[in-house]
């Protein structure tokens, strides 16, 4: 049996896919060696026989290696590029109209989009070519390493409270953008914990929680509510498919309504004892109240909601709304060119969001898919956050428009996320259902050194 196994391993040209292929054949091959056995064959009998069965190795080999060979996700890819393009066009009509009315300082951003897209599409090669289980194996090593750049200050640049940017060399980058990196880390991290009891989803509990922190703290509490939500999907999932000894009905239901019904409750409580900060309360009555001063913004949203299927409405949306080339840049399409591209728009990103769900779903690796569901669910929630925005539905909100909004860092992001997807989905057929991903050896941080066994 050795023999025959090193000889078809030696047809797989793809390594990483060894280990996978020798359990799946070893197993099969003990099985036939029971069946046999139990037919009256002595063990050295039943194993020559089982071998002989399998085949020529070589042949068999050849076989495992078309199967098990590295893939790209083409329709990723395509619809990335296409996307791309499209945003770029996009933004440099932008351009062009802001030019001809004098209103260049409200698309600040947009010359420079292609770049942002090029350079996100560097990202995503990049991140593809790194194995999502190495960024897996060293999450939690990761994780902090975000948590402690977060807590130097000097690395941060705040604006009106709100801690804007993180900043290192020349480089700035969004802290949302920045906390939403967090996502597909999270991923792996429950991972480690596959297999504990209840201690072991509180610890993942606790990790849910630290992120949620940082950014309520910022404030940016959309960013927060994005972040909780997608890592409570990630967390039922892993209980549901049986990461944790616990009764999952019951858990998954004490999840969510822990991180739905109770918050919703403490701040309805906070709010009618007036126990929030002023811009807090403001914010609510924004949302409650549309004869709100705070709801002004929502209101000059709706008055820009008439707009025709197809061609100009003939109001000037520039310099009427910030942002109008991220926060609101459905709106100003649709009453630029009618509400026909923005169905376009919309249509390709979810078409993205679930071309990338498919990816990941088809991936034997729980780990894999857990981490790819994670990275597309962010984008999705940030979709629909953003079309509601634009249509007036709940009041400005820190969110974009995934692969078309202004401004380099969700860009990026989004595009990091592909990335991920791509490597899950490039090793599909490579690893087992689970597979362990924990740190073995020394791990040298600066002057300190881990040893993990």
């Amino acid at each position: 049996m050795e023999e025959y196994i090193r000889k078809l391993l030696e047809q797989v040209r793809f390594k990483k896919a060894h280990k996978s292929i020798e359990g799946e054949i070893r197993s099969h091959i003990e099985d036939q060696i029971n069946d046999n056995m139990s037919d009256g064959m002595d063990r050295e009998e039943a194993e020559k026989a089982a071998v002989a069965d399998m085949g020529d190795p070589v042949e068999v080999g050849i076989s495992m290696d078309r199967i098990h060979r590295p893939r790209i996700a083409w329709s990723v890819v395509a619809i990335a590029i296409l996307i791309g393009i499209a945003s770029s066009v996009v933004h440099e009509l932008m351009v062009l109209d802001a030019s001809a009315h004098d209103a260049s300082i409200s698309v600040i951003g947009s010359h420079v989009f292609y770049t942002n897209v090029l350079a996100g599409l560097i990202a995503m090669i990049i991140i593809y070519m790194i194995d999502y289980t190495v960024i897996a194996k060293y999450a939690k090593v990761i994780a902090i390493a975000m948590f402690v750049a977060l807590l130097l200050g000097s690395l941060g640049l705040t604006i009106n409270g709100v801690h804007m940017y993180l900043t290192v060399g020349p480089v700035r980058f969004l802290t949302s953008a920045f906390m939403l990196l967090y996502v597909p880390l999270y991923g792996a991290i429950v991972y480690k914990y596959r297999g504990g009891s209840a201690g072991a989803f509180f610890k993942a509990l606790i990790w849910m929680i630290i992120p949620a922190v940082f950014v309520l703290k910022w404030p940016r509490f959309m960013t927060a509510l994005v972040l909780v939500m997608t890592m409570a999907v990630q967390l039922s999932i892993a209980v549901a498919k049986g990461w944790f000894k616990v009764p999952k009905k019951i858990t998954i239901a004490a999840l969510w309504a822990s991180i739905t019904v109770l918050p919703l409750a403490i701040l309805a409580l906070l709010y009618r004892t007036g126990s929030l900060a002023n811009y807090q309360m403001e914010r609510i009555r924004a949302f409650l109240y549309l004869d709100n001063d705070a709801a002004f913004l929502t209101r000059t949203v709706r008055s820009f909601n008439e707009v025709n299927m197809v061609g100009d409405s003939g109001k000037e949306l520039l310099g009427a709304l910030p942002n109008p080339n991220s926060d609101f840049l459905l709106l100003y399409l649709a009453n630029k060119y009618g509400l026909v591209i923005v169905l376009v728009v919309v249509a390709a990103v979810v078409a993205m969001i679930v071309t990338g769900c498919i990816a990941s779903a088809k991936s034997k690796n729980q780990l894999g898919l857990v981490m790819g569901v994670g990275c597309m669910n962010v984008l999705l929630a940030n979709l629909i956050i953003n079309v509601f925005q634009n249509m007036g539905v709940v009041p400005y909100a820190d969110s974009f428009m995934p692969f078309f909004s202004a401004g380099g860092s969700n860009i990026v992001l989004a595009y990091i996320f592909l990335g991920i997807i791509l490597s899950i989905y490039k090793y599909k057929d490579a690893y087992p259902q689970h597979m362990d991903i924990g740190i073995r050896g020394r791990l040298k941080l600066g002057n300190i050194e881990i040893m993990k066994n």
